[in-house]
Order: structure tokens, then C-alpha cells, then sequence
């Protein structure tokens, strides 16, 4: 047997080549488990879209679940018997029918498809691998977004989550609240219903992000009576004083009667759109909370519960609203950005993403016991090209490959993060990493999600990745056509 680097991204754990280079035709895949079934279709009709054949129902191909493999984790083998997939579960074989896609050649007879005779054995080092793609702040298709699936599929991402709500617009659809989804700018409840199914066949889970305290102007704007403070005079905009300016619209008033029932109304409608979803991502961060201090519903409930400021009050808002995430049946997930006093109090089932190192620093939500993710913004992020961060509003795939999901640098002064790197000691808590896509429509971010979203994957799939710089645009040059097939 002989051992070589193949174009696979992220790379399996252990790879084993057959002594023949002669390539090996199968022209169907088969299964027992009808729990497969879905897993299957998906993988014939993406083979049939990147490689031009169609692989019906029939010998050559067989997978199955094996009770004695993890979570995850798949064995292939291909010889001239056939080829076999053995998998942990659902996830597994997702994960090993993406290998098998991207090992695959087309025949020449154009009704079956080429694999090397090969022996592979693999799972990942973290469940949690993400793709972050901001829908709010600037409109993309529905169509991109099954797009988006697709390539998660490829890359072997498991976790799909999309930003819905920001300042610029409410992109979901709402009968809690009919006047919240902004006009042209949202997606419809059968969109949403097609959006889960088919992320539900393709084994990628949805995340969902609304946005509070911060971020929340299309709300705000939407329902003044119910997300900023009890008006003075008419109830007209000018009468609410967290509606003066539109830096204070973008801040819901936490301290208004009612808005924990407000919340909860519509964190319901949410979560009731996405029941694959084991997460919902709250937001949280970059709330402007001085203007909480000119607010008279805020000063009220500081002065009614012994709060002493507005830190405090961030701190105990977000305690509520992940409670109450929690006590709805879903884990919540929030940015870096809530003060490191108090949060003791926040339960320690929350997830936290840490991407700024300025709120709080990784090392510090560690030892508070918080669970973490990296979106480390240097390189995790992508931006417009021109954006005053970096001008290519980008970084290279190979700067994501050097990075590791223990490391944060940041390019802006005010961070921890800014003059060195933070890296922490490895441990359990960080669960993984996500790559966020910012403030781009899809034409200018997704040439950057192809390549950059690949090195993220190998880096997470595989902690300790040996991958070189050349052994990544190799990969990319042969999988980026494959890539593009499926998010056009």
C-alpha cells in the first residue's frame, strides 16, 4: 500500500492509497437504512450538478450505520469489490458521501463515476464548524442561500448560521408582528419551510440569529410602542427618548413593561421556524447602552431592582434573555460583548462567540466556565473590498490555515488582540470556529467564502492539520471548480 496527499478538504485522519493509479467505475450507490434515504438523494443530485452523472439506485456503492463508530466518524474503502462506507451516524455519512464527491471523476461513458482504489478512516476534532453570512445588512437571494447549503455539504460544514436581523432590515417573515419584516428585504414562511427541509437532507443545521439589545433599529422603527421607552406627549417618534438620533433607534429599551413578554412572543416565532435548530444566537453585542442612562423606562427598572448603571443592566438583560432561551428548549449562542462583571450569573449553558477581543478576552470567558467559538476577525472575517479594516476586505486562505481555533489577533489598536496574538492553552470549551461573511452582498463576498471557508474547515476538522500552503491551493485549484457548480 502507499500513502500520498489527495485534493480533500478538510483532509482525512488517515489515508491509505491502493497500489493500482488505474481508477476504479461505479455507476450506482445503495443502503438498507431507510434513515439514509434523504442523505442519497442529496448526494446523487450534487454528483449529477459537479460532475455531470447520473448514479441511480444499484450495486457499486453501499453505505451503513455501524454502532461501534463515533460521532461523525466514517470509514470508506474502495477496491475492486466495490465501495463501502461505513458511518457513526447520519453525520458520519454525510461527511463520507462529501469525501467521496470530491474524490470523484466523471467516466467517460458518462453513466458512472471514477474512484482511486483507496482505504480512508476519519472524524472531526470539533462538531462545531460554521459559516456566518449577513443577510440584513445587505439582501441576498433565497436562492443563494440553498447555494450556501450546498457548500457547507462540500466543505463538511456542519452548522449554517444566518444573521437575519441587524439596523438595515428584518429579513424574516412574522405573524407575531406584521409590520417587522422589512419591505423587498425579507424571506417568505414557505421559503423558510423549503430552507430547513433542504438543509435538513444536505445534514447541515440552521442557526438562527435575531439581534438585541443592539442592532435592532428595523424593530425599533417597526414598533416604537413596543421596543423603545413609554413616550412622553402623542406617542409621535420625536416622543420617545431612545428615538431621538439614529444611533439611539438601534437600541431596544430593556427596561419597558412588558418587553420580556414582547421578546418572548416573538423568540417563539422564531424558534418555531427553524425546528432543526438545536441553537438560537441572540446577538448581543455593540449595544450602545449609554442611551439606556437617558432612558426613563431603563432608570426606572435600574432603580427598581438595585442595578447600579448601565453595565450591570447589559449583564442582567442578556441573563434574562438567555434564560429564557434556555427555558424555551433551545441552547443560546451570543457575541463577545456583554461585561465580564456579573457574568458570573449567566448560566454556563450559553455559547459564547469570541471575535473582537475587546468585550471580554477569550482567556477570561474560559475561566468564567462559558463555552466558546472562535471568530477570531483577523482572519475569520469577510468584508467589501475597500472597507476602512482592509482594503482587499480580505485575508488569504493560507492566513487562515496558520491560524488555530485557540488564537485570536484583531487589526484594530483598541483590542488585546491588536499588538499580539492571544492563544490560549487547548482545551474542551472551545467548541470550535465560525467564518463570517459581513456587510457583502453575495456577488462580493462568495469568490472569499469558496476558498477561505475550505482552510477554516481543515483547520477545525483537523486541530493539529500538517497541510502546507502549497498542498492548500492544490487542493483549492481542483475542488474551487466544484465549488463554484454549486453556488453560481
Amino acid at each position: 500500500m502507499k500513502t500520498q496527499k489527495l485534493h480533500i478538504i478538510p483532509y482525512p485522519k488517515k489515508v491509505t492509497l491502493g497500489d493500482s493509479d488505474a481508477p476504479l467505475t461505479f455507476k450506482g450507490i445503495s443502503t438498507t437504512d431507510r434513515s439514509l434515504a434523504d442523505h442519497i438523494s442529496s448526494f446523487v443530485s450534487l454528483v449529477e450538478r459537479i460532475h455531470g452523472v447520473s448514479l441511480p439506485e444499484g450495486e457499486g456503492i453501499k453505505i451503513e450505520l455501524d454502532a461501534h463508530l463515533g460521532a461523525g466518524e466514517y470509514r470508506l474503502s474502495v477496491s475492486e469489490t466495490g465501495a463501502n462506507i461505513a458511518a457513526g451516524d447520519e453525520d458520519g455519512a454525510t461527511y463520507a458521501l462529501s469525501t467521496l464527491i470530491q474524490l470523484a471523476t466523471p467516466c467517460e461513458c458518462g453513466n458512472g463515476i471514477y474512484l482511486p482504489k483507496i482505504e480512508i478512516e476519519d472524524k472531526p476534532d470539533c462538531e462545531y464548524r460554521a459559516l456566518m453570512v449577513d443577510l440584513a445588512r445587505k439582501w441576498h437571494p433565497f436562492e443563494t442561500l440553498l447555494g450556501y447549503v450546498d457548500l457547507c455539504y462540500l466543505y463538511k460544514i456542519k452548522f449554517l448560521h444566518l444573521h437575519f436581523i441587524d439596523t438595515q432590515s428584518y429579513t424574516l417573515p412574522s405573524r407575531a408582528f406584521p409590520k417587522m419584516p422589512t419591505e423587498d428585504r425579507h424571506y417568505s414562511f414557505e421559503q423558510i419551510e423549503l430552507l430547513n427541509e433542504y438543509a435538513r437532507k444536505k445534514g447541515v443545521e440552521i442557526i438562527p440569529e435575531m439581534e438585541v439589545p443592539g442592532h435592532a433599529k428595523s424593530m425599533v422603527i417597526a414598533y416604537p410602542e413596543l421596543f423603545a421607552d413609554t413616550p412622553v406627549g402623542e406617542g409621535k417618534v420625536d416622543d420617545y427618548a431612545l428615538f431621538f438620533a439614529d444611533i439611539k433607534s438601534n437600541i431596544i429599551c430593556v427596561g419597558k413593561p412588558g418587553i420580556m413578554d414582547t421578546l418572548r412572543t416573538l423568540t417563539e416565532e422564531i424558534i418555531a421556524m427553524f425546528p432543526d435548530s438545536r441553537y438560537l444566537h441572540i446577538g448581543g453585542d455593540e449595544a450602545a447602552i449609554g442611551e439606556w442612562a437617558n432612558c426613563r423606562d431603563c432608570t426606572a427598572y435600574m432603580k427598581e431592582n438595585g442595578i447600579d448603571g448601565v453595565r450591570p443592566l447589559y449583564t442582567e438583560f442578556i441573563k434574562r434573555m438567555t434564560d429564557m432561551v434556555l427555558e424555551l428548549g433551545k441552547t443560546p449562542i451570543v457575541w463577545e460583548g456583554f461585561p465580564k462583571e456579573g457574568s458570573e450569573t449567566i448560566s454556563k449553558k450559553v455559547i459564547v462567540t469570541a471575535w473582537e477581543s475587546y468585550y471580554q478576552l477569550a482567556p477570561d470567558l474560559i475561566e468564567g466556565g462559558f463555552r466558546i467559538t472562535n471568530s477570531s476577525w483577523q482572519p475569520l472575517y469577510t468584508v467589501p473590498r475597500g472597507h476602512r479594516v482592509v482594503e482587499s476586505g480580505r485575508w488569504t486562505p493560507e492566513e487562515v490555515l496558520d491560524w488555530n481555533i485557540y488564537t485570536w489577533r484583531n487589526w484594530n489598536k483598541k483590542t488585546a488582540a491588536y499588538e499580539k496574538p492571544i492563544i490560549i492553552e487547548p482545551t474542551d470549551q472551545v467548541l470550535g470556529a465560525t467564518f463570517c461573511a459581513w456587510e457583502n452582498n453575495y456577488e462580493g463576498e462568495i469568490d472569499v467564502v469558496r476558498e477561505n471557508l475550505a482552510a477554516m474547515s481543515e483547520k477545525v476538522w483537523n486541530i493539529n492539520s500538517d497541510m502546507t500552503h502549497e498542498e492548500l491551493r492544490s487542493s483549492l485549484e481542483a475542488l474551487l471548480p466544484m465549488s463554484k457548480k454549486i453556488t453560481v
